[in-house]
């Protein structure tokens, strides 16, 4: 579990900005986005007063990891049921109602993915927000946090929460990818062996471009599944001219008792194969990608 009390002055701080930010800087895109949060509610958001100082140079990063978080809530409670830290974290952080956080535990306590009850979840949540406008900057902060221990030196936590939720979606990429009976087969060797390996080439690209990183999933309505029956799992974008800068595969070999991971990169013009990493099994991996 995270220790936020040894983090003492920089959590402070990020906590408190965050709630400043959230209470002046984003009423009107918040009202947009959801009709749950009118500008009304919006209004009687808490009021905060605080140095220059705490709002410096990370005001920009702070707002749009509030808005991330708000946008994002369905792939943060799916990150936060794969990770029992995060969890952990933010049920000892929150001060969402009772009634919400049983539901929450819940949740997090099944090995299923229900996408109904996490809808009603992210609802639920949102509602919340309307109503106890601390509850944003809360699960913001320990996604921050989370981020930081992860990705940043113990200095300073980097003031947006972009790392994290890319880790997140690329591991929901990659499930949707396998579909429920290759992850049963496969997905715990994949987080042992090969998790790390990817993540280090996507965490240097995000250093690289400054975050101004983008991916697409395997997704595609019209295959089989709604999933794309090639080797791609995902692609890292450059945001700014929409150009490939890694792309990341899986392919059935061996007569497919076997699914080979490897991934290319911009750096070789996607020529070389990088990582193939094998898992192996006696019985062969069903046929189509997606399969539940």
């Amino acid at each position: 579990m995270i220790n936020f009390i040894k983090k003492g002055k920089r959590l402070f701080i990020t906590s408190l900005a965050s709630m400043m930010l959230f209470s002046t800087v984003l009423t009107s895109s918040f009202a947009a986005e959801t009709d749950v949060l009118t500008k009304s509610s919006m209004n009687e958001m808490l009021q905060y007063e605080f140095s220059n100082e705490v709002m410096s140079e990370d005001k920009d990063d702070l707002e749009k990891s509030l808005t991330d978080t708000f946008d994002n809530l369905d792939l943060v409670l799916k990150g936060m049921k794969a990770d029992r830290d995060l969890q952990a974290a933010f049920l000892e952080k929150t001060s969402l109602e009772d009634d919400v956080k049983r539901d929450l535990e819940e949740y997090f306590s099944t090995s299923q993915d229900d996408e109904n009850e996490l809808n009603k979840l992210v609802n639920d949540v949102k509602e919340q927000i309307a109503e106890k406008h601390s509850v944003l900057p809360e699960i913001t902060e320990t996604l921050l946090l989370q981020s930081g221990s992860s990705f940043r030196s113990e200095e300073k936590v980097h003031p947006t929460i972009l790392p994290i939720l890319l880790r997140f979606a690329l591991k929901e990429a990659v499930k949707k990818k396998m579909g429920k009976r290759i992850q049963r087969m496969a997905y715990d060797e994949f987080e042992e062996r090969i998790e790390s390996e990817i993540w280090a080439e996507v965490e240097a690209l995000h250093e690289q471009y400054d975050g101004d990183i983008d991916y697409d999933g395997p997704e595609d309505k019209g295959e089989i599944n709604g999933i794309n029956q090639g080797e791609k799992v995902f692609n890292i974008i450059n945001k700014r001219n929409k150009k490939h800068l890694l792309r990341f595969h899986m392919n059935r070999v061996d007569n497919g008792k076997s699914i080979d991971f490897h991934w290319h990169k911009k750096d070789d013009n996607f020529e070389w194969h990088h990582g193939q990493i094998k898992i192996t099994r006696k019985n062969q991996f069903p046929e189509h990608w997606g399969e539940d």
